[in-house]
């Protein structure tokens, strides 16, 4: 063991000049109220970062450091310790070597912690210091859910093994109700879920191939590889969730859709299945939503100065319909939701027709369309004209019947919101002409029209400041005369899964429907004369030129802004 003496991580580093006496003061006060630790502290008061903070103790200790993210772990190493001891003193095994094991802590410090690894691995240790994130991330990895995948796979495997002859069996009926109902089989379908989870997922893919079954996770927008199975554990897998999901698992050949709900760690997930056949199996995927998560501000949706004041001036408006375009999955209903929670007062009665209901808004009536029932766009929205709304919400203008029973609500003295599939804002008039209404009848309702992106923010673990290239100079100020700036992007890290980025946000253009506009309207005036003549006459910046503000306010990059939108 490297370490006997006992030392003071608050001196260590005002020796090291980490911090300074003050600092360490201010830290030690803050280490007495909250009941945290000292190091703790430091980085709430944001003295030191966490890489300085373990630099500065590899350096003074004596300790050498170890990047969790660049090495692999030897588990036979890791099984020396327990999880429940890992966790606590923030500790992960690494390996075994010339008879120690090498054991990475996030504080060498604690002789405790040191003492209990000696204890539980039953010989001597070798210590290496490690940042307290990159720690967690090893223990969630080599200890959490994506270890038990692997685990309750081979579980699966073991358990084939045993029962060759009763799945043969039941082969020959042509059923795979065994299977689905096997525990080891619920134990990998409950590890998958969870890791999407922790990995802040959105969907969930169940890929079959022609030799293994692909798990990838779609996490910030974009998928990610997260683990495989062997091809036997196709069948069993797929019936499990559709057992879940409450569909027919004897049916393969066509598409279907479901759901069902879990709790993990007394959050309500819900998840929604769709299947759909393949020629190497059926493929499946689960779309993740998590009512707990959803943002109800925009100033968290990216929407922020002039356009955050534009998009509040529209809402006060007491009458006409508001549309927010964009393509699948560009958080045009989360937007919506976030508008109707800024005007969910008493006073006001808010109705809503969708397909599907993703999130219940307290104080908001909401309805499911269903068709078998006959509640359709247009049938659900008539019958919300004679509930006495002051504001609709209808999910999305599907056709003309809808489109022209919106536009007779907003007539009528409502205000309506509603979602449509157009590429920029000034697409959206054209898009409802293409259905069939009148010119004069969107000169005379619509009142504003916002179209948005996401794109994916930089990972805050990994930010690092570069200087721009001279394409991105021409790209950001194609005028020349580009002042002095720095550009920001992410290098990688266990936190962001290597990719830089962590977390989303919008990118947004606002066309306010003004007298110019709706004469433009009236003489069915393509998008591309709509667009110029609201950035001559209301000065509206379109989705890359908010993209490139919020690149070079260092939340975001040129290749993300690239990436989700065109020149």
């Amino acid at each position: 063991m490297a370490i006997r003496q006992k030392a003071r991580l608050g001196d260590v580093l005002v020796q090291a000049g980490a911090i300074t006496q003050g600092q360490l003061d201010q830290a030690l006060l803050l280490h007495r109220q909250k009941g945290i630790q000292i190091g703790q502290a430091l980085l709430e008061l944001k003295f030191v970062t966490e890489e300085k903070l373990t630099a500065s103790l590899s350096k003074q200790i004596g300790v050498p450091y170890v990047d969790l993210t660049e090495i692999r772990l030897d588990s036979n190493a890791v099984k020396k310790v327990q999880e429940k001891v890992a966790r606590m003193h923030k500790l992960i095994p690494i390996k075994i070597k010339d008879g120690k094991l090498q054991v990475a802590m996030a504080n060498p410090l604690d002789l405790l912690a040191v003492d209990e690894a000696i204890i539980q691995a039953g010989m001597d240790v070798e210590l290496f210091i490690a940042t307290e994130r990159d720690v967690d991330h090893a223990i969630q990895e080599y200890y959490g859910v994506a270890a038990s995948i692997q685990a309750a796979v081979k579980s699966i495997g073991a358990e084939d093994r045993k029962k060759d002859q009763v799945r043969a069996s039941v082969q020959s009926r042509g059923s795979n109700a065994l299977d689905a109902s096997d525990a080891p089989v619920a134990r990998l379908v409950e590890m998958i879920l969870k890791q999407a989870l922790d990995d802040n997922a959105s969907d969930i893919h169940i890929e079959p191939t022609e030799t293994e079954v692909s798990i990838r996770y779609r996490i910030d927008g974009v998928l990610f590889q997260a683990t495989s199975s062997p091809k036997s554990v196709e069948s069993a897998l797929i019936s499990r969730v559709k057992v879940l999901a409450n569909l027919d698992i004897a049916e393969s050949r066509s598409p279907q859709d479901g759901a069902f709900s879990a709790k993990f760690e007394e959050r309500e997930i819900e998840f929604r299945v769709s299947t759909c056949p393949t020629v190497y199996g059926e493929n499946m995927v689960l779309r993740i939503l998590d009512r707990s998560k959803i943002m109800l501000s925009l100033e968290d949706l990216g929407l922020v100065g002039p356009y955050l004041k534009k998009l509040e001036g529209l809402l006060r408006k007491p009458y006409g319909v508001i549309l927010v375009t964009g393509p699948t999955g560009s958080g045009k209903t989360t937007t919506l939701y976030a508008a109707m929670s800024l005007l969910n007062t008493p006073e006001k009665n808010i109705k809503t027709i969708e397909d599907p209901v993703e999130y219940r808004l307290p104080g908001v009536r909401q309805t499911q369309v269903n068709p078998k029932a006959n509640i359709t766009f247009a049938n659900g929205l008539r019958s919300l004209m004679r509930q006495d709304p002051d504001i609709i919400m209808v999910g999305e203008i599907r056709d003309s019947e809808t489109g022209e029973i919106a536009v007779q609500a907003a007539l009528t003295g409502h205000l309506v919101f509603s979602t449509l599939h157009t590429n920029d804002a000034a697409g959206a008039i054209t898009r409802l002409d293409d259905l069939g209404i009148e010119p004069f009848l969107l000169a005379s309702s619509i009142v504003g029209i916002l179209a948005q992106r996401l794109v994916r923010k930089i990972c805050p673990h990994c930010k690092t400041q570069h200087e721009p290239s001279e394409a991105e100079l021409n790209t950001l100020f194609p005028r020349g005369n580009a002042p002095t700036f720095s550009l920001y992007k992410g290098e990688g890290c266990k936190s962001c899964k290597k990719s830089g980025y962590s977390g989303r946000m919008g990118i947004f253009e606002i066309l306010e429907i003004t007298d110019p506009i709706r004469e433009l309207i009236l003489k069915k005036s393509p998008p591309m004369v709509l667009r110029d003549a609201a950035r001559k006459t209301q000065k509206m910046k379109v989705l890359r030129q908010d993209g490139f503000s919020k690149v070079l306010s260092g939340q975001t990059t040129l290749a993300e802004i690239d990436r989700v939108t065109t020149a």
